[in-house]
């Protein structure tokens, strides 16, 4: 792998691993909508230095954005992310004139007030590698993208609307074509789908695992990524060549069943038990898909369905 390839792998893997508050199943959206809109201010040339103020602009622009995303119990509270975000090892925070990061001096118990965040005139600075990648136009769009496609893939339309604000003559789906998807973004979400598994195939339980780069199973989306442009973990499953491969052609498919919140494998209906190759592929119907041991990585309903729908549909 090349240098630059290894380089977005890192940063892809850790901004698809930020960490997050969660509520049941559900995790809360702050910390990517507050990237997503200082890459807004980077675009719009608010930003110029990797130095990012808690400014009535980033205030704004991360509420449009928030509002695009969130759930019902889901609250605006910019100030968390913006303090918060330092736990994740690439941002720090500092107030005017002061040298030492707030975070590492832990100034409060919790995240502070706007008020304490604008009285004391708080900025925030990227990691210098993170920063060089955001500050290139190419570079930036290309993480837009990979965000969107790891926490909000079905909100991609109602962002790329936010992006177009201002942009004379654009259109959301030229903005969502222009440039190809980031490179390492496989590498991203393989790691962290193949985690989840315990580097074990969901389908037959195959598990051979070196080391996490020389392992036999492989990440698979559910939904293509051609399709869907969803990166999210419940959106994908770790196989073996073989069933990976069965599962792209339409010949297995996980589907949405009640008693099995995680689903079950079904079959086309071209396989035949007479022909001895694919009997295997036969015997996995009615199977519980492999779970993961957290419920919020269990296969997303929609995707099951996906799969269930083409796989009667494709070959009729």
């Amino acid at each position: 792998m090349a240098v630059g390839e290894q380089i977005w792998e890192h940063w892809l893997e850790r901004l698809y691993n930020l960490r997050r508050d969660k509520r049941g199943s559900h995790e809360r959206p702050h910390k990517p909508v507050l990237l997503l809109s200082i890459i807004d201010l980077l675009d719009r040339g608010s930003i110029k230095n990797n130095v990012v103020p808690f400014s009535d602009e980033l205030m704004a622009t991360f509420r449009r954005y928030f509002e695009a995303v969130r759930s019902a119990n889901d609250k605006p509270t910019i100030e968390n992310p913006f303090y918060f975000l330092s736990g994740d090892g690439f941002w720090d925070l500092f107030a005017q004139g002061d040298r030492n990061p707030l975070y590492e001096k832990g100034q409060a118990a919790g995240a502070p007030s706007q008020a304490w965040l604008r009285q004391r005139q708080v900025w925030g600075r990227f990691d210098p590698v993170l920063w060089g990648l955001l500050k290139d136009d190419v570079s930036r769009h290309q993480f837009r993208e990979a965000l969107i496609a790891r926490y909000f893939p079905e909100k991609r339309d109602e962002l790329a609307a936010l992006v177009v604000q201002g942009k004379a003559g654009r259109d959301a789906e030229s903005v969502l074509k222009e440039l190809p998807p980031a490179p390492a973004r496989d590498a991203a979400f393989r790691r962290i789908v193949l985690e989840i598994y315990d580097y074990t195939c969901a389908a037959c339980g195959l598990r051979l695992k070196l080391s996490s780069e020389l392992t036999l199973v492989e990440a698979a989306h559910i939904i293509p990524f051609s399709v869907g442009f969803n990166d999210k973990p419940n959106n994908g499953l770790a196989l073996c060549p073989n069933h990976h491969w069965a599962m792209d052609r339409y010949l297995i498919a996980p589907c949405p069943d009640r008693k099995h919140p995680e689903g079950i494998w079904k079959v086309s209906p071209r396989l035949e038990s007479r022909r001895s190759g694919e009997r295997d592929l036969l015997a996995l119907s009615g199977r519980p898909v492999l779970r993961p041991e957290e419920e919020k990585f269990f296969p997303a309903r929609e995707s099951l369905s996906w799969r269930e729908e083409h796989l009667f549909t494709q070959y009729s």
